[in-house]
């Protein structure tokens, strides 16, 4: 039976709106791969990435580009080279790994890549502009007009001159800044590995967790931690008019405490790029903003997180070191270039 290579990212095959440069050229690459090296490469996009996978799924598979969908160690112990499966790559379709058992991966010989600055300019657009809606109250706002109302009570906040507190200054964090100087707020910043040249160069001051919950007006949360940053603790910390933003990962935030904190006026309000998955936690008339994890969901974004993700399974099969590996290890203990 042939190898194969599945993809899994749900919008791989997205079809793109503006057509920018580079479209297509993933799938060209990977049909050049399957001709190369006589492997087949499915595209599974259209699946589930909330349902678990099961075994089968991954038979004679070498390598996957992979949406949200669970990598457990359950699994792992199953699929892995070094448990006797085939699976040797997972290349996460953008960039956090939360979704993947990294100590059962590296165990079982899996190595898991992503792809750091394919999607950081949309993602940051799109925090900005979840920071403005939640500032004015856009859904509110709506409501109100198309009902053909007049406004009632506060309707929104300002926003230039005050402080914007950024947790995690990489790639995407600094693009918020940048997109937002325009409004010359003052940057206070957290991250566990500060740069202070561009903190230097772009007027951040850097502080700590605590200290930046206090002091911000707006908080935006861009961190790669896999754990929970703002709880009831940090919470209880900020201004009663604070905006908090958290379009990186779900887990940053304790959303029961935050809804709380929204509910009883304790911030101005909440905007989250994920499914709100709390059908006890009605958001109907509070200032709260979802989305499905639409943050790198632009053209732009598409293309460089398909030719990335691709990058890497090709790279990993044709000998070469992976760009960005996350568990590099792997490839270390193998004696790979």
């Amino acid at each position: 039976m042939k190898q194969k290579v599945l993809i899994f990212a749900t919008s791989f095959l997205d079809e793109l709106l503006t057509h920018p440069e580079g479209e297509g050229r993933a799938m060209e690459m990977l049909k050049n791969l399957e001709k190369d090296h006589n492997i087949i490469v499915e595209y599974r996009c259209n699946r589930n990435p909330s349902k678990p996978l099961e075994e089968q799924e991954l038979d004679s598979v070498i390598a996957v580009i992979v949406d949200l969908e669970k990598y457990r160690r359950e699994l792992l112990s199953k699929v892995g080279v070094k448990a006797g499966g085939e699976l040797r790559l997972i290349s996460r379709y953008g960039i956090g790994v939360d979704s993947v058992d990294l100590n059962a991966a590296t165990e079982y010989g899996v190595l898991v890549t992503n792809t750091p600055g394919a999607n950081a300019l949309p993602t940051a657009e799109w925090a900005v502009t979840t920071m403005l809606d939640v500032a004015g109250r856009r859904i509110h706002q709506h409501e109100v007009a198309s009902r053909g109302r007049t406004k009632r009570g506060p309707s929104r906040v300002d926003i230039s001159g005050k402080t914007l507190g950024v947790v995690g200054t990489g790639n995407i964090g600094k693009n918020v800044v940048k997109l937002l100087k325009g409004f010359e707020m003052k940057v206070i910043a957290s991250d566990l590995y500060p740069d202070e040249r561009w903190a230097e160069e772009n007027n951040v001051s850097y502080t700590d967790l605590e200290s930046l919950c206090r002091e911000a007006d707006f908080i935006t949360l861009h961190a790669s931690a896999g754990k929970t940053i703002i709880g009831e603790a940090e919470i209880a910390l900020m201004k009663p008019m604070v905006v908090l933003v958290n379009c990186a990962r779900g887990i940053l935030v304790d959303n029961r405490s935050v809804y709380k904190a929204v509910k009883d006026g304790k911030i101005w309000g909440y905007g989250i790029d994920e499914v709100w998955e709390y059908a006890d936690l009605p958001t109907n008339g509070l200032n709260i903003v979802t989305s499905p994890h639409v943050g790198s969901d632009t053209d732009r974004g598409k293309v460089n997180m398909q030719i990335a993700s691709a990058r890497a399974v090709i790279d990993f099969i044709e000998g070469r070191r992976p760009q960005h590996p996350v568990n590099p290890e792997v490839l270390d203990l193998r004696g790979a270039p």
